[in-house]
């Protein structure tokens, strides 16, 4: 008489039944980690903020991740081909984007240079109009090409009246002898590099109608998937400006990433005017309308066949909602 089977029916129904389920597992979707802010952090006093306050903990990398870069342009390439969700550009830089193609919304300003952007030139250039037919060194399509052009109209030139070379601020105190330069134009930190080269000033951003304006510009998109982590971010940048101006230990990732000593840093900020939550309220609300003032005044100069291209508004760009829903 033969065994009966040990594998009965039951044990067949509850195997199937389990298969049946891990089928269906497989086929629940899974959702999608969400991705962090993407922040371009270059090298600037005025994005310093985040770096102390990523420091404190207070910025966490799964809701930002500060991505550092060390010169302009290659922030301004990272914000307009989304690699970044957002970074600080100057006015002018905004402006460049967005009429190339690229939206951008200044949701916050986060300084204005008063100093901190200078055109330096050898000793023997006393003067703007002693620069004709010198080789100039800056950084095409940034706030340095209009501190450029800016002072060589004070001096009634133009920028095909010197020798223009294009180069990489990071690079200039390796490169400035190399490149056989007569002058070039930096911003902080890098003017202050350069002094042991004995340039001279013949030219900077505190000069009247020569402040240079840097916003946080993002991409439209992160305003909606991105709100909570811009919200912090921008709180971020409120708390810990403020220290930039103490000199106290908070400061040494700062003075690291910025290559200068803290006495140099001071002299750095000096040259830094911050804006309270207060005033880019009124600023970006247009309540204040001196920043919606240059930002059609910048457009005349910067845009190309000014006369027929479509003017941006500044109501087009300027968004002042995250302001509001701060805490």
């Amino acid at each position: 008489m033969s065994r009966p089977s040990s594998f009965s029916f039951g044990t067949l129904a509850l195997s199937a039944l389990v298969l049946v389920l891990w089928v269906a597992a497989l086929q629940v979707p899974v959702p999608p980690q969400e991705e962090p802010l993407r922040v371009a952090v270059g090298m600037w006093a005025g994005a310093e903020p985040w770096v102390l306050a990523r420091e404190a903990g207070e910025l966490k990398s799964s809701q930002v991740n500060l991505v550092e870069m060390n010169w302009t342009s290659a922030a301004m390439r990272a914000v307009g081909n989304r690699v970044v969700d957002a970074t600080v550009l100057s006015l002018d830089e905004v402006i460049r984007q967005i009429h190339q193609g690229y939206p951008l919304r200044i949701v916050m300003v986060t300084d204005v240079s008063r100093g901190a952007d200078a055109l330096m030139a050898k000793p023997a250039i006393t003067n703007i109009a002693g620069l004709k037919g010198c080789r100039i060194g800056y950084e095409p399509r940034t706030s340095g090409a209009w501190l450029l052009s800016k002072a060589l109209e004070n001096a009634h030139l133009k920028l095909s009246d010197v020798q223009q070379v294009p180069l990489n601020p990071a690079e200039v105190e390796e490169i400035f002898q190399e490149l056989a330069l007569d002058g070039v134009v930096l911003s902080e930190p890098w003017r202050q590099r350069l002094h042991s080269m004995n340039l001279k000033e013949v030219y900077d951003s505190s000069v009247p109608g020569a402040s240079i304006v840097r916003v946080l510009a993002v991409h439209p998109d992160a305003l909606v998937v991105h709100r909570e982590a811009l919200i912090s971010l921008i709180q971020a940048h409120f708390k810990w400006m403020p220290k930039l101006y103490e000199n106290g230990r908070e400061l040494s990732p700062v003075l690291r990433r910025e290559g200068v000593t803290a006495e140099v840093f001071q002299q750095v900020m000096k040259n830094l005017e911050g804006v309270d939550l207060a005033r880019n309220h009124r600023l970006l609300s247009q309540q204040e309308p001196w920043l919606g003032q240059l930002f059609t005044e910048l457009q005349k100069g910067l845009v190309e066949d000014a006369e027929s291209a479509a003017r941006l508004d500044p109501s087009e760009v300027f968004d002042v909602s995250l302001l509001e829903e701060l805490p």
